[in-house]
């Protein structure tokens, strides 16, 4: 770029700047553009760099219709402006589009295109095609990007501003913010029903008189380990120890059984609705003592929640309320 080149285009608060980086300089850079014009444009159309303006959509379209006021209408498929025309103006010769209202380019209001009136006196198609504003933004750009093997923007990007890059990447990682915390809420809303689901889909597994007969079966194991020396034994003797075993078996099956105890029912209060805990006794053989099934040990324990804090474990002497039977 040349001395007489800027200065016909930048104010000279902007010459010094290298050509590269002028096509990201404001556009109040550009001679003749104030401040508040500036303002107007982003207002209208986020225009805020000179590459802005230069890329600017509305500009280009007008270009278009008025490069065609030479060409005979017949000859002009106007299929090309479906979508750079409102509706009610897409069959509407080159020659009425020149001098018809700037607001017949779709997506061009009114409002838009009172700013451009206030900004720059457009009040046609045509106007707009010959901004010399533009087309100083439009030369500039040529002149920095000139020794450059290609483009900086794809043809079909004109009007598309830096902002609207930004704001269309903020909302994406908006949307992945607010999808992540939805996923966190509905994982932890539905976090204590799993686990109670899996408490009482496997009540077995939470039974306390499941770990009492696994500790039962080793005990077994290792007396059965210790008493094998009694094969060497005399018969007599052997039968008489098999005797006293299972009498003490016995003893001990009616002493750990407690369903085995005609008594049992003397653990309950009068009216039925407390019971006394005592030695060995578990959730599930208080279910079946009282109800007859282990299925309910559950309910017995949800009603005496606050004083069992662990279902397997449970004290002598300790008072539970007891469900409607």
């Amino acid at each position: 770029m040349d001395a007489q080149f800027l200065n016909t285009r930048i104010v000279k608060a902007f010459r010094h700047v290298a050509p590269l980086e002028l096509p990201e300089q404001p556009v109040h850079a550009i001679k003749g553009l104030s401040e508040h014009d500036g303002e107007l444009l982003y207002e209208s159309f986020w225009v805020k760099t000179i590459r802005d303006l230069a890329d600017l959509k509305f500009v280009h379209w007008a270009q278009e219709i008025c490069a065609l006021r030479d060409v005979p209408q017949e000859k002009i498929d106007m299929s090309g402006f479906r979508d750079k025309l409102n509706k009610a103006y897409e069959q509407t010769s080159i020659k009425v589009l020149m001098k018809s209202p700037v607001h017949v380019l779709q997506g061009l209001s009114e409002g838009d295109a009172d700013r451009l009136e206030e900004a720059f006196r457009i009040h046609s198609v045509k106007d707009l095609a010959n901004l010399k504003f533009a087309r100083y933004a439009q030369e500039i750009c040529g002149e920095a990007y000139k020794d450059l093997s290609a483009p900086i923007r794809k043809p079909g990007n004109h009007g598309v501003s830096k902002r609207t890059a930004k704001s269309g990447s903020r909302f994406t990682a908006l949307l992945l913010l607010l999808g992540t915390v939805l996923v966190i809420c509905i994982i932890s809303f539905f976090w204590p029903f799993g686990l109670s689901w899996l408490e009482n889909k496997n009540p077995a597994a939470n039974s306390p008189d499941s770990s009492t007969a696994r500790q039962t079966e080793s005990a077994d194991d290792h007396s059965s380990d210790r008493s094998n020396p009694s094969d060497l034994a005399d018969p007599a003797d052997q039968t008489e120890s098999e005797v006293e075993r299972n009498g003490q078996d016995s003893a001990d099956s009616a002493n750990s059984n407690p369903s085995a105890d005609p008594n049992s029912e003397e653990r309950l209060n009068g009216d039925g609705t407390e019971y006394h805990v005592q030695a060995g006794d578990t959730l599930s053989d208080i279910s079946k003592r009282l109800f007859g099934t282990t299925k309910r040990w559950p309910e017995i324990y949800e009603l005496n929640r606050a004083q069992l804090k662990d279902p397997g474990k449970i004290y002598p002497g300790t008072t539970l309320r007891i469900p409607a039977r």
